[in-house]
């Protein structure tokens, strides 16, 4: 089944933190095949062919998908319009319509996708199978870097954008990115471009915290059990983040199972000192679960052996003296019996049960045994907020049309102000998202569907929103 095509746009207005938008929709072995066979140069003298081609290579290079070059004309506009949805052969080319349609007022470029579809509905996304990018010939183009000219735009800072929507990143709002919806003086990918595509196709991201310090979410953070091992080497040094006067690298993982583990922590350059911290959904540590060491290895280095709760969790690599400095090695091993998390379910007043689960991500799924509110099933999971704190909360399926809804649980266990957002936070699906300030407290967090009985896996992702 083909899905109907998909049209992204890049504006020319000048534009004058959250997170990286994802459309649902990506190729499936990771990389893209563009035919690039754009004729001319650009007024300074460059060919549009190589401008194009280097947009290609910065987010190859940067990022764990890959664009492939062909050096070959293809039409973008074979097989559009018309209820057509591309040939599976991916062109690029200026156009003086968007392949029969007039470009909008203002719209430098279209990237059109079209796919099959993740399920029967259509309503999760689809597999990208084609990704045409058409370029207004009506604008006037041209190839620099810095600033942005008035009245001449820089066809390679476009061009990286478009890429950007084609391996199935949206427009960003909010942070400073490529994908910014309008056209600005950014000319490279950023952070959040890069965390976007990574996050996408697995390589590793970063994540801002509240605290300041950068944390670094390996491609394999998600550990499962029954043994699981870690190897990484890093370096301490001036440019990272500081606490109490000490340099620290932090690394995220997520344990899907109650687990044992044993962290390693070895350094002849510094005398290493290490953290095992939980963090909640809202940042928040949690001191049952928090952990340090200085000596407890050979000789001067660090180590960690404990029983965990499933959960997420930060790893702090530090020193034990001010302003060191130095290459290190981090060694983690982690057993499980599998038999999945001691999180404490409990019965609530108003019929359903609630899993107390403080996890930034949460994998379920509604099923016809759940309990039926309004015609429909529904998963209740309860977390706490210490700090004020603005959190975003994506809930998305493959397999149904999503309904999410939060609460405030007053200290009497009674239900306070309820913040709800329906399905179809974009055009491409049929997700749902919270963004909300909140205050210190209890709340619950609601997974139902738009129509009655629905059933099917979902996942519950948590941001903390930066300032």
């Amino acid at each position: 089944m083909r899905n109907s095509c998909f049209i992204l746009l890049a504006l020319l207005s000048a534009s004058g933190s959250n997170a990286f938008e994802v459309s649902g929709n990506f190729w499936e072995n990771g990389q893209a095949i563009f035919h690039i066979g754009i004729s001319g140069d650009s007024p300074t003298g460059g060919s549009w062919n190589a401008a194009f081609k280097r947009s290609m290579n910065a987010w190859s290079e940067a990022t764990s998908f890959q664009f492939i070059a062909i050096d070959d004309f293809v039409d973008p506009c074979t097989a559009r319009g018309g209820g057509l949805f591309g040939d599976d052969i991916t062109g690029v080319d200026f156009t003086a319509t968007v392949c029969g349609t007039e470009f909008s007022d203002s719209v430098l470029a279209v990237t059109l996708t079209a796919g099959t579809c993740l399920n029967q509905q259509c309503t999760g996304g689809f597999h990208i199978t084609d990704a045409d990018i058409v370029f207004n010939n009506n604008e006037n183009w041209d190839v620099y870097t810095g600033p942005s000219h008035f009245f001449v735009t820089d066809f390679e800072r476009v061009a990286l954008h478009e890429l950007g929507h084609a391996l199935g990143l949206d427009h960003e709002s909010t942070n400073p990115s490529i994908m910014q919806g309008l056209v600005s003086n950014t000319d490279s990918l950023q952070t959040d471009d890069i965390n976007g595509a990574n996050s996408i196709y697995g390589g590793a991201t970063s994540l801002q915290t509240i605290y300041g310090i950068e944390v670094i979410v390996p491609a394999a953070s998600s550990l499962s059990g029954p043994n699981d091992s870690i190897n990484l080497a890093g370096v301490l040094s001036s440019s990272d983040a500081s606490l109490d006067n000490k340099f620290i690298d932090l690394y995220q993982y997520k344990f899907e199972n109650d687990s044992r583990v044993d962290i390693q922590l070895d350094s002849t350059a510094i005398n290493p000192f290490l953290y095992l911290v939980r963090v909640s959904s809202a940042q928040d540590t949690i001191p049952a679960f928090t952990f340090s060491d200085d000596n407890s290895g050979p000789g001067t280095n660090a180590s960690i052996s404990t029983d965990i709760q499933a959960g997420t969790y930060w790893i702090g690599v530090s020193s034990a003296q001010n302003n060191e400095q130095g290459s290190y090695a981090l060694a983690m091993s982690a057993t499980s019996s599998g038999g999945g998390s001691s999180f404490e379910i409990i019965d609530s007043s108003y019929g359903p049960s609630v899993e107390i689960n403080p996890n930034p991500n949460i994998a379920g799924t509604l099923a016809s045994s759940d309990f039926v509110y309004e015609g429909k099933f529904l998963d209740l999971y309860q977390f706490d907020v210490v700090n004020s704190t603005t959190l975003r909360v994506d809930l998305g399926s493959n397999n149904f049309d999503t309904r999410l809804l939060m609460v405030d649980v007053l200290p009497d266990k009674v239900l306070g102000s309820l913040f709800f957002q329906d399905d179809n936070i974009s055009l491409s699906n049929s997700n749902s998202r919270i963004e909300q300030r909140l205050l210190p407290g209890t709340y619950w967090i609601g997974v139902t569907s738009f129509d009655n009985a629905e059933t099917g896996d979902y996942n519950i992702d948590i941001s903390v929103v930066i300032p």
